[in-house]
């Protein structure tokens, strides 16, 4: 999903959110206690998201700290393309657990606003995990972004490096990069008309 698309999903959902905030603040219904545990499952998850990929990260970090000023190219290459394996593994992982959950806390919505169970008291918690959940999405991107410069670092060494020897020792190295992760969040996963929909909740 572009960038675009994801600020529309969050504006609309903070639309609904705003909305229905006056009818939360003077309602004493419950939540339901499936929606509860929906966005508990999501915010958990998109912790163990954040958590999983900032530790990744510090091991790309980490390694190229201990690879630096290395000539064992192939013991670089191998550890780097490893720690890269890893960080997009863990991110397809976690970004289909959230998607899931997500579609989860959308269906339960829906059927407990067409149950009569909503008063406007749910779209603010949603809007509050959101808010939650673009801090833990930042903070991310700022780690991976630090192993990505790490990476770099590391690869104009080993062009210096290979510049200072004869063309029959200095082989070229590939150093598999470190991809940007766009972690799917709740907001992320829905589009403006499924969430739009749920606006009374």
């Amino acid at each position: 999903m572009s960038s675009m698309r994801k600020a529309s999903a969050v504006g609309v959902l903070a639309a609904a959110a705003l909305i229905c905030g006056g009818a939360f603040a003077a309602t004493t219904v419950p939540v339901p206690a499936n929606i509860q545990a929906d966005i508990t499952k999501t915010s958990t998850d998109v912790q163990t998201l954040h958590d999983t990929i900032v530790a990744d990260a510090a091991k790309i970090q980490s390694d190229v700290q201990s690879l630096t000023g290395s000539t064992n190219r192939s013991q670089i290459v191998s550890t780097l393309t490893a720690d890269a394996s890893q960080l997009a593994s863990d991110r397809q992982s976690a970004n289909a657990t959230i998607k899931a959950d997500w579609q989860q806390l959308q269906t339960d919505w829906t059927a407990a606003h067409a149950a009569g169970q909503t008063q406007g008291q749910i779209a603010p918690l949603v809007k509050a995990m959101v808010s939650a959940n673009t801090s833990l999405r930042q903070d991310l991107q700022q780690a991976v972004q630090s192993a990505r410069q790490a990476v770099e670092g590391l690869k104009a060494s080993l062009k210096a490096q290979a510049a200072s020897q004869s063309p029959n020792v200095g082989a070229k190295t590939t150093v598999t990069p470190v991809t940007p992760v766009t972690p799917v969040t709740p907001a992320a996963a829905a589009t403006p008309a499924a969430v739009a929909g749920l606006a009374a909740g």
